[in-house]
């Protein structure tokens, strides 16, 4: 009867690592995940996984939430959350308002860098790393906070580092949190609304371009070419004629790289 009484109904939207790994959890607490949304095929990531460890009858795409009669069997359920994990689709009002109150992941100190890639613009200019719970509103990334996690970001990060411990700590603070949320000790904060930055997804493509004759500090040279190191990926190149060469920037304190 006491795990009745503290069960939370969830329409779980999760995708990519963190997405599976809050599933994971959900599930080791016993919560009752009533739907599972994923992405379109063309955007999904890790789903075959999250969709098994729910294990949930009901999985739909998330294309299925623009669908008026789907939203309606939506509301019906009388969830107590939506939780939406690495989810790339704004959700509309009538969805929100479809359960009792909402829970998204953002991997930037919000209000600062709302939008894509944070970590990015994190790394090139400056800007506070961290992790954000919020509440879902009709706007990107701009609902009230439920906990934030300020982040250092190490002199050998590129982006792929910075990233992966962006995803760890964004679930950890979700599991260290997460009991106070449900049961209302929690309660979230607005947001600074003039202190925003937003990122469009395309702003990073100007990025990547190195203009050999553009005089820059050491600093901000290094700070780009990390920015844009994915793993093996060298997102960041120069032109000599019409050829592009791509540079991956590989940092250590200790001289050792792994090939």
């Amino acid at each position: 009867l006491h795990l009745e009484i503290l069960m939370s109904k969830i329409v779980l939207m999760a995708n990519d690592f963190p997405g599976l790994e809050v599933a994971k959890f959900l599930i080791e607490e016993n919560e009752n995940i009533l739907r599972l949304y994923v992405h379109q095929p063309d955007n999904q990531k890790l789903t075959n996984e999250i969709i098994e460890t729910v294990a949930c009858s009901e999985v739909y795409e998330a294309n299925l939430l623009k669908d008026q009669a789907h939203v309606e069997e939506l509301k019906m359920l009388n969830a107590d959350f939506i939780i939406t994990i690495y989810w790339a689709y704004l959700l509309k009002p009538e969805v929100i308002n479809s359960v009792k109150d909402t829970v998204n992941f953002h991997p930037a100190l919000l209000p600062i860098n709302r939008g894509w890639f944070p970590h990015v613009h994190s790394i090139i200019d400056g800007s506070p790393l961290g992790v954000t719970l919020h509440r879902i509103d009709e706007g990107a990334d701009t609902g009230p906070i439920w906990v934030q996690k300020e982040i250092e970001l190490l002199s050998t990060d590129t982006a792929k580092s910075i990233y992966d411990r962006l995803q760890h700590e964004m679930v950890q603070l979700f599991k260290d949190n997460w009991n106070e949320i449900k049961s209302g000790q929690l309660s979230p904060k607005p947001q600074d609304h003039s202190k925003a930055i937003y990122h469009k997804k395309n702003e990073i493509d100007e990025l990547d371009l190195i203009n050999l004759d553009e005089k820059m500090t050491a600093r901000e040279l290094i700070n780009k070419l990390r920015a844009r190191s994915f793993g093996d990926l060298g997102f960041a190149y120069f032109k000599e004629g019409e050829d592009r060469t791509h540079i991956n920037l590989r940092l250590s304190n200790n001289n050792n790289f792994k090939n």
